[in-house]
């Protein structure tokens, strides 16, 4: 697939297409993450139950899912710029949504739409962005690609919090979003394209239906790597609004905002971290420590210690950055540039996928159970999917 040899060196203006790269992929997620803390507050407005938020996520990843299949081949036939450009289209039309949000089917549809946005992002934007970093920014186009999404999703949720605490206007964040994503597509043509050799439509639509037999050993330890940290973070995700409000008392969006955005944004520093311990060492220790901080984050919630809670989930996002930054590290190192798509593309299905299934579970353990139950499901369905990922680690020490 087609990136030729000129883009695996630096070609002109590759730092701009870089930059360009990381605001839109940080912007889409910020609109996506915005509508979270709200969610309360919409069901005072619209009559929603908890079950009905719970499945906002759901409609959110059927969104991503539609799409991510194809997406990465999307953009190696059209180009990175086209399909970064489709991406941020998507992504105002949802913030347009909001803007004039009026029932929950509206809600639904609004969260499919944004699903539709990140799942073009994730694969085309973060290819681009990792096509457009030389060997000397490797670290940083590597933790953008794999943490980019988190960064995004603390922007939009403190955004909204914060904003929530001078005005209930909130359809304004959405307006300032969409101006932004507008911006950042009128900038596209100034970067440069990474996609010189392109490959058939016909070959483009075709689903990803099979892994690359040189990325089969990796692909256990890979997927979980992703599903365990994203089916935790899809909790906060989907439900941080109402569980800070059953067990912190919250009675604006600001404290859902912090809750969120301290489970998220943190993971940046993980990046770093793991270009300085090495991938396994990284994957290992960010493993131990995340699984602590997750039962220690139970506790606090039942407890209802909201500082100790917001600590454990900095300790949480960080060990998230590692495993992440980790596991996609292993998928390029084993790939070529031409690649790059196919393997991002890869890890993001494999992770929506495995949070597919436990965010459909999640949902309806949220009819039957309080949410401290639920999260305790979550976490152990997490613990789980990383058992044959460590078994393969295992064999290959051998």
């Amino acid at each position: 697939m087609g990136i030729d040899e000129q883009a695996t060196s630096q070609p002109p203006g590759a730092m701009r297409g870089a930059i360009v790269g990381t605001v839109a992929l940080v912007t889409v997620f910020a609109a996506a993450s915005a509508p979270i803390p709200l969610y309360a507050t919409w069901q005072q407005q619209l009559g929603l139950s908890a079950s009905d938020v719970s499945m906002t996520i759901v409609m959110y990843l059927f969104g991503v899912l539609s799409v991510l299949f194809f997406a990465g081949s999307l953009s190696d036939a059209s180009g990175r710029r086209p399909t970064v450009g489709a991406a941020l289209a998507c992504g105002v039309a949802g913030c347009l949504l909001f803007i004039g949000l009026s029932s929950g089917p509206m809600l639904q549809f609004a969260r499919f739409v944004q699903g539709v946005s990140c799942a073009l992002s994730m694969s085309a934007t973060s290819a681009f962005v990792i096509d457009c970093t030389s060997e000397r920014h490797r670290t940083f186009g590597m933790t953008i690609a794999s943490t980019g999404y988190l960064i995004g999703l603390t922007v939009g949720s403190l955004g909204i919090g914060f904003f929530a605490t001078v005005s209930t206007a909130y359809w304004q964040v959405f307006a300032v979003m969409a101006v932004i994503m507008l911006a950042t597509m009128f900038a596209l043509p100034f970067t440069p394209e990474t996609v010189h050799k392109r490959i058939t439509w016909k070959k483009a639509v075709k689903p990803m239906t099979h892994v690359p037999a040189h990325l089969r050993k990796l692909l256990p330890i890979v997927a979980g790597g992703y599903i365990s940290t994203w089916s935790v973070g899809f909790f906060f995700q989907s439900l941080s609004t109402p569980a800070s409000v059953d067990y912190f008392g919250a009675t604006d969006p600001l404290i859902p905002s912090l809750v969120l955005a301290l489970a998220m944004a943190p993971s940046a520093l993980g990046g770093p971290v793991s270009a300085r311990m090495g991938t396994r060492s990284s994957m290992i220790v960010g493993y131990i420590i995340m699984f602590g901080a997750i039962v220690a984050l139970e506790v606090c919630m039942v407890l209802g210690l909201l500082v100790p809670y917001l600590v454990l989930e900095v300790v949480f996002a960080v060990t998230t950055g590692m495993i992440l930054s980790s596991s996609l590290h292993m998928l390029i190192s084993a790939s070529t540039p031409q690649e790059n798509a196919s393997v991002v593309t890869l890890a993001n299905l494999t992770g929506y996928v495995g949070s597919t299934v436990v965010s459909t579970i999640q949902t309806g353990l949220t009819a039957t159970f309080d949410l401290a139950t639920v999260y305790a499901f979550i976490a152990l369905l997490s613990a789980i999917s990383i058992v044959p990922g460590c078994i393969s680690m295992a064999k290959h020490q051998r």
